[in-house]
């Protein structure tokens, strides 16, 4: 970690004094009376003043947070010691080069009086100061915004998760019950269904961790699924299931069609009078729509659509869609979007 942001602010150090160097030669090209060579040089100058701060500016930062400063205290001390160290150095560092080279242009940068020199010192230290600070700012932005992210990731998963424990108990006392009963009256459709429903909790356990999973893996558990709800409700319920091939290497957000599904049997009406009718198909537009005739059970507690609220928040994350949810002609319907296998 140390070493990725000792690069980093290498690189921050290096292509800073460059800009630097660049924009504090151009007046001098544009001049007429100066020569290229001088140009060259001037930039050359500067670009060694620049990495002279950069140096000073890191071992002031390095010995700080060696004594163990933080907080506001930290930054104050940096800055004040950046200037007491950094502007008396940079005014002997350009003395010392004008002794060696004095300017002899027209335009004379950095030979005049001892104030001029300590206030070229003192703005190049605020310039190098000023974008230390500009890149860790966006550098704790950036941070802030990817914690935010896994923060987000974390609550719907969880969230999910705890979706998914409220769904399996429930799922598990019907299943246990539908197998009583067939323990007695058809031994060869109950091992069938005890198939299907340790292939069930076999998929819960593979995917609780995935965030999407194929969709023609889903589409493999909601058959073994909808088995056992006709196990259970027999001719009362009936499923149809129109998903064009193409989309099964599409992704989907694992037990999102049961969940769906599950809350279409539990707020419906299922009879021999009534029975329930449930429709699976995909568009053009990547989509699948579960639609069930609406029949609501009059004693039910008014939905509050946590699942499918649960459900529309993944998609958010995942791929940043929204599911539909529509009440026409008598049928209550779910559009859910695909995700492409990028």
């Amino acid at each position: 970690m140390k070493s990725i942001l000792s690069k980093y602010y290498l690189k921050i150090a290096i292509f800073s004094s460059v800009a630097i160097s660049v924009l504090g030669g151009m007046n001098i090209i544009l001049d007429p009376r100066n020569s290229n060579n001088f140009f060259f040089f001037t930039i050359l100058r500067i670009f060694m003043l620049c990495i002279i701060n950069w140096t000073i500016l890191f071992y002031v930062n390095h010995f700080v947070k060696k004594i163990h400063l933080s907080g506001k205290h930290s930054t104050k001390t940096i800055i004040l010691t950046y200037y007491i160290v950094g502007i008396p150095i940079m005014g002997f560092v350009i003395y010392i080069i004008n002794s060696v080279h004095p300017i002899t242009a027209p335009i004379n940068y950095g030979s005049s009086s001892i104030y001029r020199k300590i206030f070229l010192s003192f703005m190049l230290c605020s310039i190098i100061l000023l974008i230390k600070y500009m890149f860790e700012l966006l550098d704790e932005k950036q941070k802030i915004r990817i914690e935010n992210e896994r923060l987000l990731r974390e609550n719907l998963q969880a969230r999910f998760e705890m979706l998914r424990q409220q769904v399996n108990p429930h799922f598990l006392f019907n299943s246990l019950a539908t197998l009583k009963t067939m323990m007695y009256s058809d031994i060869g459709k109950a091992e069938e269904f005890i198939i299907h429903l340790s292939d069930i909790f076999r998929y819960s356990l593979k995917t609780s961790s995935d965030e999407k999973v194929l969709l023609r893996e889903e589409l493999s558990i909601l058959e073994a699924y909808i088995f056992m709800l006709k196990c259970r409700f027999e001719q009362k319920l009936i499923v149809k299931i129109n998903i064009d091939k193409k989309y099964n290497d599409f992704y989907i957000p694992p037990f999102t069609l049961q969940i769906i599904v599950e809350n279409c049997v539990k707020h419906n009406i299922i009879s021999n009078k009534a029975p329930l009718k449930i429709d699976i198909f995909s568009n053009e537009a990547a989509q699948l729509t579960i639609s069930n005739s609406l029949q609501p059970k009059n004693s039910v507690e008014t939905s509050t659509h946590v699942g499918l609220a649960n459900i529309d928040k993944r998609y958010q994350y995942l791929c940043n869609e929204h599911i539909e949810i529509n009440r026409e002609n008598q049928l209550f319907k779910v559009i859910i979007p695909l995700i492409p296998n990028k």
